[in-house]
């Protein structure tokens, strides 16, 4: 049977593939784009170039379910085998060491793995983890903490305890520490670990759980970037029940840049310290209690913020009227606001809390409730639109109560430069975008140059890990 002419021109004459006389370096860049070590090693079969050019790449990437798949269902044993196997052939250091270990997890394995991993001086170390008990204690190991390549930690334990060695230094070089669905068990653990990471930068909570600790207090002089998102699914009853969250959440952190605090994180938030770096603020709490205390302290510590997200029912919380005077932000350029069940008129007495605001980004996930929109209030909208250039409809479904709140934007918006629309549904948005259009084209308008724009955005997540 011939072959074709594109098998020929992929063969030299001596009939080895142009692939294989690539230089090594390029060969192992492109392994290094594929899914998982297991995918990597496979590439050894193909011919004896081939068979040792994974050992010299910087990264490890194991997961026994996606090897479980690739490698015929193997063992217990097999899959320990295999990791140390490919450890033990590292030629180099590990730029990155990424283990899921949920099906065949064992303490005293793991323990050794890590250990390799610090010899060969790991920079970032992802772990997924699935202890059998949600009571084990998944213990970090004493190297791990002094390893002084260090500088990424993920830890993701499925609900587990952990516990880190009390010494006096430790995770010299920790720039990045995410902990998602990880037990924090006790005040003085929660605070040595965060203590213990002198130059960390960025500090990712996600679905931790909180035991015996009522104020979570997160003191760090170099971290820039804090997210702490817990929404597990259950109902704020639960985690009270469970103490998931903690009563109050204490920033001191001078260098921060950017704040995510979403989901059952506390009742209160306090910022404890000026932070003239902070310019990204993402505050979206759940619905919590009947208390008649404020969420946040009026905006102190957070003046200098240029993009602030948060809900309605956060800003209702954030003082109370009118015996408090709520601090300006003059820096803030965008705002973003998700409202639900709570009204205009919460939002009136903060607008001139944000002098230069000119981008207003609007979410409205009930329609049901624009009626108590204060529209009519030509004083407050001549406020919320006197240096608006740009407003955003995020999640927009054509309905006339949100073409209400446009029109009104419109009608006072002397800087209006652009009214965008984005639509989440693809149904909604090809039955009823011409329309809307075409409605608005006649509404009156403050400014003669504003743009109206409609897109199609599927909804996409705030955070990526």
């Amino acid at each position: 049977m011939k072959k074709s002419k594109q098998a020929e021109a992929s063969e030299s004459e001596d009939g080895v593939d142009m692939i294989s006389k690539m230089p090594d370096h390029v060969l192992q860049l492109i392994l290094s784009r594929l899914q998982g070590t297991e995918e990597v090693v496979r590439t050894s079969i193909l011919s004896t170039r081939w068979r040792h050019l994974w050992i010299p790449i910087p990264c490890v990437d194991i997961d026994d379910f996606r090897g479980m798949n690739l490698l015929q269902r193997f063992d217990k044993t097999k899959f320990r085998e295999f990791v140390f196997w490919v450890l033990a052939n590292k030629s180099v250091d590990l730029d990155s060491f990424r283990l899921s270990y949920v099906f065949y997890y064992n303490k005293s394995t793991l323990g050794q793995w890590i250990h390799i991993a610090v010899m060969k001086n790991v920079k970032k170390l992802d772990l997924v983890l699935s202890p059998r008990s949600k009571s084990e204690v998944v213990k970090v190991p004493h190297c791990l903490v002094t390893c002084s390549s260090l500088e990424e930690l993920r830890l993701s334990l499925s609900g587990c305890h952990l516990s880190v060695p009390n010494i006096t230094t430790g995770f010299s070089a920790l720039k990045v520490l995410v902990l998602k669905k990880v037990d924090l068990f006790d005040d003085f653990s929660v605070k040595y670990f965060f203590e213990s990471c002198p130059l960390l930068e960025e500090l990712w909570l996600i679905d931790c759980f909180i035991h015996e600790l009522y104020t979570l207090r997160i003191s760090c002089p170099n971290l820039k970037s804090l997210t702490i998102v817990n929404k597990a699914g259950v109902s704020y009853e639960v985690f009270k029940k469970n103490k998931g969250m903690f009563d109050t959440l204490k920033i001191s952190c001078p260098k921060l840049v950017s704040l995510m605090l979403s989901g059952y994180v506390a009742g209160e938030f306090i910022f404890e310290t000026s932070m003239p770096s902070l310019k990204e603020v993402f505050i979206h709490p759940e619905e919590l209690t009947e208390d008649e205390r404020p969420l946040v302290d009026g905006f102190v510590g957070i003046s200098h913020v240029e993009l602030l997200c948060i809900t309605l029912y956060c800003v209702s919380m954030c003082y109370f009227p009118p015996n408090d005077v709520p601090v300006s932000l003059p820096n803030l350029k965008t705002l973003e606001i998700t409202t639900g069940a709570f009204a205009m008129n919460d939002l009136i007495p903060f607008l001139i809390c944000f002098p230069h605001l000119e981008t207003l980004r609007l979410f409205i996930t009930q329609v049901d409730q624009l009626e108590d929109w204060k529209l009519d209030d030509i004083a407050s909208m001549r406020i919320l639109t006197r240096h608006l250039k740009l407003v955003e409809f995020l999640g927009f479904d054509g309905d006339d109560r949100k073409l209400a709140i446009a029109r009104a934007i419109m009608e006072h918006g002397d800087a209006l430069e652009e009214m965008v629309f984005l639509w989440q549904q693809d149904a909604k948005h090809h039955e009823k975008s011409m329309e809307a259009m075409k409605e608005m084209s006649n509404f009156h308008k403050a400014s003669s140059t504003v743009k109206l724009t409609t897109v199609l955005q599927p909804a996409h997540p705030r955070f990526k890990l």
